[in-house]
């Protein structure tokens, strides 16, 4: 290589100007541009506080926020980025010790020399500063001319931001289909509540019509009653009164035969003769009044049930039936899949 600006290629010099830029542009720039960061954490998804910036460069997270993600691991201990799975080590006086990220100024060299420490290529020792497309890699200078020459590559800083946009609308976009989800979880649990106070109140319109069919068949149960009750009062004064009729016209014709086979057999002569004649007549009433009477024939009285079966034909229930509204209890969807066209491929983010 004389002075960065040749490739030795099989003893012949060609110029690789492309790779050039690069090596120059690294050798002069040893610190970052400012980019557009996003001012949400994306663990509690809330505006930053006391941000730290991790050294994937492109993720900012809430200093509280990243003690708690990392509560069991101690300073020298490798952990990955929440987002990017970029591994680096806990600063050695802990979390708190990330460089701060402001958003009105550039990294420091001493904060990009923080961030930049630990991502070396470890075959070459070099800090890494150049992004492969086609493989998906940092990777350093030299890497790039040994291996990714024919590669489409760029400066880090320089498709960082256009990463880090990406990455912010992926952000953006879950955030969103959380907040969906959110609002349907809350509808879901106001149709929940809304579903068991209206078979709450159904319970109690059930009790209810149970009691008021209970009261009537009680209340037509007592007026059946009733009425046998003066059916049977009525048939036993009816009886009662032929009977005392019965037993009436058998005691004064008991009492004319009595009185006359006395005169027939203890009278005089005279006496029969005298009597006699009242005696016919008092035969012909007694006849007359008492007339052979006919059998008496009790009333009868049948009891037609209500045909239970047909009320409860089709299973019908006497009480009521609990139906399904229309148009409820169906599971509807209110938010739409986003399309795979809104989604960026990070492949192609140069493009």
């Amino acid at each position: 290589m004389n002075g960065g600006a040749y490739l030795v290629d099989s003893c012949l010099l060609r110029p690789c100007s492309s790779i050039v830029q690069v090596l120059v542009t690294e050798l002069v720039r040893d610190n970052m541009a400012t980019s557009t960061w996003t001012k949400e954490c994306p663990i509690c998804l809330e505006d930053l506080k006391d941000p730290r910036l991790l050294p994937c460069i492109i993720h900012p997270f809430c200093v509280e926020c990243l003690e708690k993600h990392w509560r069991d691991k101690l300073p020298g201990d490798d952990v990955r980025c929440p987002v990017c799975q970029s591994e680096f080590q806990i600063p050695k006086n802990g979390v708190a010790g990330l460089p701060v990220r402001t958003y009105a100024r550039e990294l420091t060299s001493s904060e990009m020399s923080e961030l930049g420490r630990e991502h070396k290529c470890e075959k070459h020792r070099e800090r890494v500063k150049i992004y492969c497309f086609r493989c998906k890699l940092n990777v350093c200078a030299m890497c790039c001319l040994e291996t990714h020459t024919s590669h489409e590559y760029q400066q880090i800083e320089t498709v960082v931001e256009q990463f880090s946009r990406s990455i912010d609308d992926e952000i953006k976009q879950v955030t969103s289909r959380i907040e969906c989800f959110r609002g349907v979880a809350a509808q879901l649990e106001a149709e929940s509540n809304k579903t068991l106070d209206n078979i709450n109140a159904i319970e109690l319109e059930v009790k209810k019509r149970s009691k008021d069919i209970r009261q009537l068949v009680d209340r037509q149960e007592s007026d059946l009653l009733h009425e046998l009750q003066s059916l049977k009062s009525a048939a036993e004064t009816e009886v009662k009164s032929y009977r005392d009729r019965l037993l009436l016209g058998v005691t004064q014709m008991e009492n004319f035969r009595t009185s006359s086979l006395e005169l027939r057999s203890k009278g005089s002569p005279s006496d029969i003769t005298q009597a006699a004649n009242d005696v016919h007549d008092r035969a012909k009433k007694l006849l007359q009044t008492w007339v052979i009477p006919g059998e008496y024939h009790a009333p009868s009285y049948t009891f037609t049930p209500v045909n239970i079966d047909e009320l409860l034909r089709d299973n019908q229930n006497l009480i009521g039936h609990v139906v399904k509204d229309e148009d409820s209890g169906n599971i509807k969807s209110y938010y739409q899949d986003v399309s795979a066209a809104q989604y960026v491929c990070y492949s192609c983010v140069n493009h």
